[in-house]
């Protein structure tokens, strides 16, 4: 099959257009977002951190335009060994990025042809290792600051397929990665379940309400519009009252703390706690392991890194730093281990603080490196992962670690930082009820992850085999 293929380069195949060098006084609070470098993730667009323009300043920019399914080159960046802003990064625009526009230092590129399965192959045959090797071997400049050209992307040459080929091989590549995207979104709604949770019962006090409703509590004047949203959500049809052993846990009563910064504008649960998380938990330092022991090579032996933390909270297993050296026994981490980012290179400090937790990878050991910390239980089961997770991710804990951070283009925060937050608390009583609620959360996204864990080893198996011709492979064993 492969023989009869014709070899063109990528100018016969495909068309592209650069972005366009918006300057610093062309951004504004809201309006037309603007896709940087900085922006591209592996394979999409981190939509967190996007400037704006206005729709003045775009109105004349829609040669710059986005659109589904285009294919995003950056033409400026860092060497592989930095893969957060590597050069010759290659990524497809999500559906949720339609109409931003295209900064500098990237190229966008569609097909000549109309036919939607050619997009979908060439953006398969540019994430092929062949593309990657070659186009980083065109690349000049400094460690930091390496550039590759226009004219060097267009000369890449490769073998085409047929059309009915390339959609052939469009499908099963896209199928894998459908299912991936799926199981990730399937785990967002699964983790806003668990947030909105832990909202519900240790924020807003939701059933503390609905108990001082049903007893005929006097309500606090300052929670009287709490009051009529429970009133509302009860009338609901779809509306499910919590079973009554669990209900009969949350008090029916608030009491005034004296501080209107605390709980609900002063209130919080007659009987609860407002403690140092250092009550709960202890947070420990990681190990400085030495650069020279670093791998380029993948190894079954991880350091853990900020890189390995979400912004908002959660395990990113996008990138890993790979190790061969001396093994530190008391660094090892363990499935289910929490752990916190406690430096961030950004000056926003998008990751700092933090948590996310160890997931279970078959093969791979992962290490406790400086930069984490590790969570360390007092107490776990009155006071378990699922709720220091929760509360780790909160606003209130959030803008602390934020305003007590250290460093300017660098963020610090440390142990002692993090331990002397405060958080209200029952005492005991409702955090394992909560603790069980969320591990079948967990325990899902953790089936989800292994799922895309292995798709991906699929897909990196097949890309290579598919585009060059060597295998061939009915789309019904994917």
């Amino acid at each position: 099959m492969a023989n009869s293929w014709q070899t063109i380069t990528l100018e016969e195949f495909a068309q592209h257009q650069k972005g366009f060098a918006f300057k610093s006084k062309d951004y504004v609070e809201k309006g037309i977002a603007v896709v940087r470098v900085s922006n591209l993730t592996t394979n999409s667009i981190d939509i967190s951190d996007l400037k704006y323009v206005s729709e003045e300043v775009a109105s004349d920019k829609r040669n710059f335009k986005l659109t589904q399914n285009d294919i995003v080159i950056a033409t400026v960046g860092s060497w592989p060994k930095n893969p957060a802003s590597v050069v010759g990064k290659v990524i497809k625009v999500p559906k949720n990025c339609d109409n931003f526009l295209l900064n500098q230092n990237a190229v966008r590129f569609r097909v000549k042809s109309e036919d939607p399965y050619d997009q979908l192959f060439l953006y398969y045959l540019l994430k092929s290792k062949t593309f990657s090797d070659y186009i980083i071997s065109t690349a000049q400049g400094s460690a930091n600051q390496a550039s590759i050209t226009l004219k060097d992307i267009y000369a890449f040459e490769f073998k085409c397929p047929s059309a009915s080929e390339r959609k052939e091989i469009a499908n099963i590549l896209s199928a894998i990665d459908d299912k991936t995207s799926l199981n990730s979104h399937t785990n967002q709604t699964l983790e806003q379940m668990a947030q909105a949770l832990f909202k519900s019962w240790f924020v807003d006090f939701d059933p503390v309400i609905d108990n001082a409703l049903a007893a005929g509590n006097d309500i606090p004047e300052a929670l009287q519009h709490k009051a009529e949203k429970v009133k509302q959500a009860q009338q609901l049809s779809d509306f499910k009252p919590l079973p009554d052993d669990i209900r009969a846990l949350f008090p029916s009563e608030f009491e005034q703390t004296g501080d209107p910064t605390i709980g609900l504008a002063g209130w919080i649960p007659k009987g609860w706690k407002y403690s140092e998380l250092s009550e709960f938990m202890n947070v420990k330092h990681g190990f400085a392991y030495k650069g020279e022991y670093f791998s380029d090579e993948p190894t079954n032996d991880i350091l853990l890194t900020p890189g390995n933390v979400a912004i908002g909270g959660g395990f990113k297993g996008d990138k890993f730093k790979f190790y061969n050296g001396p093994i530190m026994d008391d660094y090892i981490f363990t499935e289910g281990d929490l752990y916190i980012t406690m430096t961030d290179l950004s000056k926003a400090g998008d990751t700092l603080g933090y948590p996310a937790i160890v997931p279970c990878i078959e093969g791979l050991t992962f290490h406790h490196n400086q930069r984490l910390g590790k969570v360390d239980f007092k107490d776990i089961n009155r006071f378990g992962p699922e709720f220091l997770y929760r509360c780790l991710c909160s606003r209130n804990y959030r803008s602390y670690i934020i305003a007590s951070a250290t460093g300017t283009t660098v963020k610090h925060t440390s142990p002692t930082k993090i331990l002397q937050h405060k958080v209200i608390t029952s005492g005991g009583l409702v955090e394992p009820i909560f603790e069980q609620y969320v591990k079948h959360f967990s325990a899902k996204k953790e089936l989800n992850n292994m799922n895309s864990i292995d798709l991906a080893k699929t897909r990196d198996v097949l890309l290579p085999k598919l585009i060059s011709g060597e295998i061939t492979i009915n789309k019904e064993v994917v």
